[in-house]
């Protein structure tokens, strides 16, 4: 009965020590486009977006997701969030200039085809080992994109001019 949760637990922590060896900071960031989105979206103080009270699902997040997924909005401009659950609107909806599109799990990414009008964010990347599988396997399989794993997140860029770029960013 508890060997599922506490394994979970033990596979949460021990890619926690293996994301903190692999993880860098700004300056391991080559990439102009993730290096400004690092330093002045990511590690900026916090700023409290009004669209996060917007969306009531978003309320069962944590505090420091929360704070992350402000940020993330704040330095893009986000105009508009898209759940899993209402995808089919995305391709149909061009009134915003930037839109975010949110997973509560990264075996939901398949449902999603890029566009240079949003990105993806995607909570529980580190959920348990077929979540990460997922998540490596969508990065090895899908051209154009740069990605960024914050440990909290993952996040997904559809970058046509950039080459594929795969960063691990310590929060």
């Amino acid at each position: 009965m508890f060997y599922n949760p506490i394994r979970k637990m033990v596979y949460k922590f021990i890619s926690y020590l293996k994301f903190l060896i692999k993880s860098t900071n700004q300056h391991g960031v080559h990439s102009p486009f993730v290096y400004n989105f690092v330093t002045k979206g990511l590690y900026t103080k916090s700023s409290k977006s009004p669209l996060i009270k917007k969306y009531t699902r978003l309320k069962t997040l944590s505090n420091k997701e929360l704070k992350l997924l402000s940020k993330i909005i704040a330095y893009f401009n986000v105009d508009e969030i898209f759940f899993q659950n209402n995808l089919s609107n995305l391709q149909l909806n061009k009134l915003y200039e930037q839109e975010l599109v949110f997973l509560n799990d990264s075996k939901q990414l398949q449902l999603v085809s890029l566009s240079t009008h949003f990105f993806i964010v995607v909570q529980s990347i580190y959920k348990d080992k077929e979540s990460y599988t997922t998540w490596l396997n969508y990065l090895e399989k899908t051209e154009n994109i740069v990605t960024i794993d914050t440990f909290t997140y993952g996040i997904i860029f559809f970058r046509p001019e950039q080459a594929k770029e795969h960063f691990i960013i310590r929060v």
